[in-house]
Parts: C-alpha cells; sequence; structure tokens
C-alpha cells in the first residue's frame, strides 16, 4: 500500500513565513493570488474573521504549489475583526448583518469564480475556516459553477445546512465544534448523488482556529495536525478536479 500523494508531497508548515504570491485586484477587492495562472484547478478560499493573516496566506501558498490556482479575496475590506471584538455580541451580531453577511460576499464569489474560469480553470472549489465556512455551505446551495467546498472548524454551521447543499461538502471540525451534528449531517449527505465524494475528518485533538489565524504553527503538534488537514484539502479537491 503507497502514501497517499497527498502525503508525500505537501510540504509543512511553517511558523515564521514569507509569502510567494501576489497581490492584485478583483473589481474593488483587493486579493492574494497564489499557484499558477492557467491551472485547469481553482481554489476559491474564504479567510476567517482574521483576515489576511499569515497563515492562511502560508496555507494558499501550500495549495498553490500543488498545482492549483488560488484566490483570497480581503472580503472584509482590510477590517477584521479583533480578539476582542469575540467577547462582544453585540459587535459579532452587527458584523454578521453587515461586513460578515453572506449579501455583501456573494459579489466577491461570483467575480472570483468568473476570474479563475477566465483564467484557466477548468473546476473551481471552495474553502472557508470559522465563519468563511457558513459562506461555503451557502454557496453550495445558492450558486452554480463550484465542484465543491470544503469547511475548515467552521462556525456558524447549522443542521438544516447539510440538506441544501448541491455539491461536494468536506468538513474539518475541531473539538469545540458539535460533533453530533457534524455525524448526523454527513449522514444526510450519503443520500444525495454525490454523497459518496463528502468527507468528514474530525480533529479531536485541537481546539477551533487551528488551522487559520489562531493556530500556533510554532508548536509542532499543532503545526503537523494542520498540515494533516491541508493534506486532507488537497486529497478530497484531487478526487473532485482531474489535473
Amino acid at each position: 500500500m503507497s502514501f497517499p500523494s497527498a502525503c508525500c508531497n505537501t510540504p509543512p508548515v511553517v511558523a515564521n513565513y514569507t509569502t510567494k504570491g501576489e497581490y492584485g485586484k478583483l473589481g474593488d477587492y483587493d486579493c492574494y493570488f497564489a499557484g499558477k495562472k492557467g491551472s485547469k484547478r481553482g481554489l476559491f478560499i474564504n479567510y476567517d474573521v482574521f483576515g489576511f493573516h499569515p497563515n492562511v496566506l502560508q496555507l494558499c501558498d501550500i495549495l498553490g504549489g500543488l498545482g492549483f490556482y488560488v484566490l483570497l479575496p480581503d472580503l472584509l475590506r482590510g477590517v477584521p475583526l479583533t480578539m476582542a471584538d469575540l467577547g462582544k455580541p453585540k459587535v459579532l451580531e452587527e458584523f454578521m448583518r453587515t461586513a460578515g453577511s453572506w449579501d455583501a460576499s456573494k459579489g466577491a464569489f461570483v467575480q472570483g469564480l468568473e476570474h479563475l474560469r477566465n483564467s484557466g480553470a477548468t473546476s473551481v472549489g471552495i474553502i472557508g475556516f470559522c465563519w468563511g465556512g457558513r459562506h461555503v455551505v451557502t454557496a453550495l446551495e445558492k450558486l452554480d459553477g463550484f465542484v465543491g467546498g470544503a469547511i475548515v472548524h467552521p462556525a456558524m454551521v447549522n443542521s438544516d445546512d447539510f440538506d441544501k447543499v448541491r455539491a461536494p461538502l468536506m468538513a474539518l471540525p475541531s473539538k469545540d465544534e458539535d460533533k453530533q451534528m457534524y455525524k448526523n449531517g454527513f449522514e444526510e449527505l450519503k443520500a444525495k448523488p454525490f454523497g459518496a465524494q463528502c468527507r468528514l475528518e474530525s480533529f479531536e485533538d485541537m481546539t477551533h482556529g487551528f488551522c487559520g489565524a489562531r493556530g500556533d504553527w510554532s508548536d509542532p503538534v499543532v503545526a503537523k495536525r494542520a498540515n494533516d488537514a491541508i493534506q486532507f484539502l488537497v486529497s478530497f479537491f484531487d478526487g473532485l478536479m482531474p489535473k
């Protein structure tokens, strides 16, 4: 039995990182681009509420180095939340009504899909972290054109969301997410025509945010598990996107 290529070829995350991609514009959105433009495989990334964090940029570069053309738009337009904001319910409620709402981000998803296709991608997937995972399940319900989506330590995903998605879904919840809800949700997904392509991989040893802005990648245990998550993502999209 051989190791999966994602395991063998995915470079490890590091704590002190210098980006390899490029910054640019998509409409009026500032964006980070990684990988080779012209790749047949495109990925749209929705970061967590902390915006352009080095961990997320590094993840984009890793995926770009593995053959994907990656687009990370600054959906929060340079005004991410802070750790202090997370302890203020009214701030979070206002965020979800305004900058963090689907209505505020939908246009970027539509533009991003079009850009990736116009750049040569014949298949496009989406990945979301924390709040970004909420947008992924909404996009898989309301938009056509994405071959599948992955949600990493997702937030604000509800039990009735699983029945609404219309493309393969992967979830990588941490120990802080509702384990039973995801187990039940993926049982529902099995009944869909694409059910066999859906995957649930739980990280019961990791806290929420380990693969995003709150991940301390100077800790070798956290770094290893973040790399495990990236390998799962690569394997999932390898199965959906022809090279």
